[in-house]
């Protein structure tokens, strides 16, 4: 097949949707199909790690809208394909895939990863006419789509817009086992942070407000524990912000700002400082791909009580669940997992076993691909 993988952000840019949609390229690839991606031209004009096996467009565009861009030019591109896999939302660029099939008859997937929530009352004043609109036009016109799980898909503000018959499990994140992996925590990268013999909260993720940082940063303080420091690993958006929510919680010192890392380069290493992962989002967390990364590295996640982060994690058995926004349950879990380091070891290789059983990238790859195929047949 020759198949498009359409998506607004994608590596080096950091983000979850950037890298499910690598990995499903990597895997199709893997699987003998020609892919190309096409995404925004983000200033970054080539991603250095992948094969030279897959091409990437970078497309150029006259408007930027947040993390989308309108791209007209992308629908006459569409016309060689076979197939396009577009991954939603994206906007200024799924308007044009609609156009191609409209045109020309082009079948395609959609994957839909997560709502989209304006910050400023004109953004939500667009969100909220775009939505039953154009958006709704989008999904259902799509042949099949997926998402990173039912139970999340129902809680969306798109929910109402699905045709259930044509919601399909494919299979969403997954995770290298071999690259993320337990291991001793790198006594370099821990002098350079001042985290030796401490106990390590981590967090990764881009600094964006729904992640619920600023809820970490105060449960950290609650804890009160001078030998319990967090480890933020993320850069933009509000860092700024949470600099200085630091200082005023007298938490020198014990927060550490790594910024980005790559998940090609030192990201593994810097999940393996941590003790257990905290992703307490408070909204839009559709899955949690950082999720299984820790639990791959044998670390336990406390995550909050949203369908997709909680759909990774059993409940005391390889992880935490807390309720939405809830800092004083945040800080009891957080208390909880720092003091107890036999259950910590327990919890993380339970987590272990199950990203080796359950979230491999190789069965979501063939799983996609038969999707594709049988889109095809129709």
């Amino acid at each position: 097949m020759k198949i498009a993988q359409v998506i607004a952000i994608f590596p080096p840019f950091h983000g979850g949707m950037g890298y499910i949609c690598l990995h499903n390229t990597l895997e199709l690839v893997r699987r003998g199909h020609e892919v190309t991606v096409f995404t925004l031209n983000m200033g970054l004009p080539r991603y250095e790690n992948h094969p030279a096996n897959f091409r990437i467009e970078r497309l150029w565009t006259p408007l930027r809208l947040g993390d989308g861009g309108v791209v007209p030019q992308l629908a006459s591109k569409l016309r060689e394909f076979d197939i396009v896999h577009l991954h939603y939302p994206f906007f200024g660029g799924a308007e044009y895939v609609y156009l191609a099939s409209r045109l020309w008859g082009k079948k395609y997937f959609l994957t839909y990863h997560m709502d989209v929530y304006g910050n400023t009352f004109a953004k939500r004043i667009l969100i909220g006419a775009y939505e039953p609109l154009l958006m709704k036009q989008i999904i259902q016109r799509a042949s099949l789509v997926t998402s990173p799980g039912k139970e999340y898909l129902k809680s969306t503000k798109a929910a109402g817009m699905f045709d259930w018959n044509r919601v399909v499990d494919v299979g969403y994140g997954g995770v290298d086992v071999n690259r993320y992996s337990p291991r001793e925590k790198d006594p370099t990268l821990l002098r350079k942070y001042g985290l030796e013999s401490k106990v390590v909260a981590l967090f990764v993720g881009n600094l964006q407000p729904f992640k619920g940082l600023h809820l970490l940063i105060d449960a950290v303080a609650g804890v009160g524990d001078p030998d319990l420091a967090l480890l933020v690993v993320g850069g933009g958006y509000g860092e700024e912000g949470y600099r200085k929510q630091v200082m005023e919680r007298g938490l020198e010192g014990r927060v550490v700002f790594a910024g980005p890392q790559s998940p090609d380069g030192a990201l593994p290493d810097h999940f393996n400082l941590g003790d257990f992962l905290v992703l307490p989002s408070t909204h839009s967390e559709s899955f949690g791909l950082v999720i299984l990364e820790a639990m791959a590295s044998g670390k336990p996640a406390i995550v909050s009580a949203l369908p997709g982060p909680s759909q990774l994690v059993e409940e005391g058995r390889d992880g935490m669940i807390v309720r939405i926004g809830d800092v004083p349950d945040l800080t009891d879990k957080i208390r909880t997992l720092s003091r107890e380091a036999g259950k910590r070891a327990k919890m993380g290789a339970r987590a272990r076993e199950k990203v080796v059983r359950k979230y491999r990238w190789e069965t979501i790859g063939e799983t996609l691909e038969a999707t594709f195929l049988d889109i095809l047949k129709r």
